[in-house]
């Protein structure tokens, strides 16, 4: 059908050229096509600038010489092309006049936020202990981990007293079984004293320093304090880290020495009691703790006995009485 069309499109431009007084019917049937087809063959050829319609002419066309039909296609691409460019640097133009105001529209939804780096501990350090004598308001501290060293619980002190006397709220989260640790416990009990809220959890999922309500301190490696912290001033990520303490604050339970109580539980004893307390039964509360049904029922009668209680109801009285889940 194509190379039909073609040599139609070819006989039609040579008829038109050397016989320009015959009609398309003429054309037509000596083409052997029929009229609708002639005049669409004709349509074709203006498209591509080789037939030109003429009222005048007996046809209702006149021919363009291939040259000159060349000559006209390019010259409309050019100013196709030229509007093209034209168009483009309109819109260049337009996107330049922006772009001076962008900086500046950007910057308003933008809040400063700066990160100092501090490589070494002994850096930490320092840059703790500054931070710490020009807090204006509160400091709250997250202890994830194992605890610090115990030559280190005097001056821990000393710098509670010192910011209690200046009336800075500090509050502090420490994982249960540190808070377990003989030395720790001893130095929990004294900030308590002080005025300091000290609470312990489970998890604790990562070791921060907030002061005020502008710099946070973070460590480089969440599992390796060695390697540094990052200090980090500005308030936009500080709110958002004080909103994970306050989570963390409020999921944790205030500190209660177990001596005190009694009962020498650990934080897997006050685990179980959490969880009967809740209603777990005794086959989830073994999946938890990853250990069997046998070695569980072992764990409750030791439970009871240190609680000193015959069964899990008076041993419910007893945690209540102690206020261990608080």
């Amino acid at each position: 059908m194509n190379e039909e069309s073609e040599r139609i499109r070819r006989r039609l431009y040579g008829l038109i050229y050397r016989h320009p007084a015959w009609s398309l019917e003429q054309m037509a049937a000596e083409v052997r096509c029929s009229l609708a087809v002639a005049d669409q063959m004709c349509d074709e050829l203006c498209a591509v600038g080789l037939l030109i319609p003429a009222s005048a002419a007996p046809c209702g066309y006149v021919t363009v010489t291939p040259e000159a039909a060349l000559t006209r296609l390019f010259s409309a691409e050019e100013r196709q092309t030229a509007a093209h460019a034209q168009h483009v640097s309109r819109i260049r133009g337009a996107i330049a006049s922006l772009i001076g105001d962008y900086p500046r529209l950007r910057d308003e939804r933008r809040e400063s936020l700066e990160i100092e780096v501090l490589p070494t501990p002994a850096l930490v350090n320092t840059f703790l202990e500054d931070a710490g004598s020009t807090c204006n308001v509160r400091m709250r501290s997250m202890h994830p981990g194992g605890p610090p060293p115990e030559d280190l619980m005097e001056d821990m002190l000393l710098r509670d007293k010192e910011m209690e006397s200046r009336g800075i709220r500090v509050e502090t989260l420490y994982s249960r079984r540190t808070a377990e640790v003989p030395y720790m416990a001893a130095y929990l009990s004294d900030v308590e004293r002080l005025g300091r809220e000290a609470r312990t959890a489970v998890y604790l999922p990562l070791r921060m320093i907030l002061f005020d309500y502008d710099l946070a301190v973070l460590p480089i490696n969440p599992h390796d304090s060695g390697e540094g912290a990052f200090a980090v001033h500005g308030q936009a990520l500080v709110r958002s880290l004080h909103a994970l303490y306050d989570y963390c604050w409020h999921t944790s339970a205030p500190f209660r020495p177990l001596a005190a109580h009694g009962a020498d539980l650990d934080s897997q004893d006050l685990a179980v009691l959490r969880m009967l307390a809740d209603g777990v039964k005794d086959e989830a509360i073994a999946r938890h703790l990853g250990v069997s049904s046998r070695t569980l029922s072992r764990l409750m009668t030791g439970l009871l006995d240190r609680l000193g209680a015959q069964t899990r109801f008076q041993a419910a009285l007893r945690v209540a009485e102690l206020g261990l889940l608080d």
